[in-house]
């Protein structure tokens, strides 16, 4: 899944991540999953006992040093929430 990429909204709010996404972030049936409200959007944060891998440590670093003017790359539209 690319960080772009859609999934819809299904009936009960339930969402489905694709295969690929479940398996990089340890995401088995009935983990439970943290839902942090952010400025920009939702996050989504695995509570799971595993330790996180060194690519995504890697990665999460990088997203980090980027900083703040990383947000730009997100439309953000406060008039179309509801």
């Amino acid at each position: 899944m690319k960080a772009a990429d859609n999934v819809t909204m299904e009936d009960g709010g339930k969402i489905t991540l694709p295969a690929a996404v479940r398996s990089r972030y340890g995401l088995a049936e009935h983990t439970p999953v943290r839902v942090i409200e952010t400025r920009t959007g939702i996050l989504l944060v695995p509570l799971t006992q595993e330790p996180m891998s060194e690519s995504l440590a890697d990665e999460l670093q990088a997203w980090r040093s980027i900083g703040a003017e990383s947000l730009e790359m997100f439309s953000y539209d406060e008039d179309a929430q509801s």
